[in-house]
């Protein structure tokens, strides 16, 4: 007996997708077709959402969903990322708003990263993101107040020679067009997929954290943070690294991959 699309059963849909953790959109549909008597592109719509309200399920991205696994609580009760940034950061803000109120920017600092970290950084760099006809004056006003700490898209040597001299050095690059990006505590800020892909993308700036440490603060942030594969993977495309990037997790970290989709670039 077909049921309209609110009583459709949890454990039935479960059951019928038992043999694995994701679910193409595709199969969605006609299991719902099969179930509920409303058939409207509409209704199976409402049904998605429900199912992803009540985190039965949650979308990687590509039109595949993966379920979230009732034996692990601690999947569904993982934090938001909401850093809580330092004063010196604020007036940073400040301090570029005052300047360029019209500019996009992004503004975070590393320090965010020390909790997934094994070895203890030093430093405390503050990384400045904005679009390239200010990155040239936002480094000169930056320069002015704060001399001998803010560097202009630096590379590996500079960063080794100079940069990490600095234990609290400002870093202005170009801002990424489509970077995801969220508000917190009043300030423009990449999400941790937008910084987790960075730190996987840029070499030169984020030399200090590859290798083991990289794959450790991937698996620290998944496991503590809730993190999107769908805004992951979206990202990484971006950035032209998102079959690199599948490979990396799959190959150095315990990550499980069938959170993500395994789609072609």
């Amino acid at each position: 007996m077909k049921e309209v699309d609110e009583k459709i059963n949890e454990a039935e849909l479960r059951k019928a997708f038992s043999s694995s953790r994701s679910v193409q959109r595709s199969d969605l549909r006609e299991f719902f077709a099969q179930n509920s008597r409303v058939g409207t592109d509409q209704a199976f719509r409402r049904f998605l959402y429900r199912l992803e309200k009540e985190q039965v399920i949650a979308p990687v991205g590509g039109g595949v969903y993966t379920f979230h696994d009732p034996a692990s609580p601690a999947d569904i009760n993982k934090r938001p990322f909401s850093p809580t940034w330092s004063k010196e950061l604020l007036q940073l803000n400040d301090a570029f708003r005052k300047a360029f109120p019209y500019a996009q920017y992004l503004l975070w600092e590393t320090r965010v990263l020390h909790e997934f970290m094994l070895l203890q950084p030093g430093q405390n760099f503050y990384i400045l993101e904005t679009e390239r006809d200010v990155c040239e004056s936002a480094f000169n006003l930056m320069g002015a107040e704060y001399p001998g700490r803010v560097f202009l898209d630096p590379d590996r040597e500079t960063m080794e020679r100079y940069v990490l001299t600095h234990p609290d050095s400002i870093l202005i690059s170009r801002l990424v067009t489509e970077a995801p990006r969220k508000m917190i505590h009043g300030i423009p800020t990449p999400k941790l997929e937008t910084i987790l892909v960075d730190l996987f993308t840029d070499e030169n700036l984020f030399y200090y954290v590859q290798g083991a440490e990289l794959s450790r603060i991937f698996e620290n942030a998944f496991s503590t943070y809730r993190v999107s594969g769908k805004t992951l993977f979206r990202y990484a495309r971006r950035r032209k690294v998102s079959q690199k990037l599948r490979e990396f997790i799959r190959e150095q970290t315990q990550i499980e991959l069938p959170y993500f989709m395994e789609e072609k670039e």
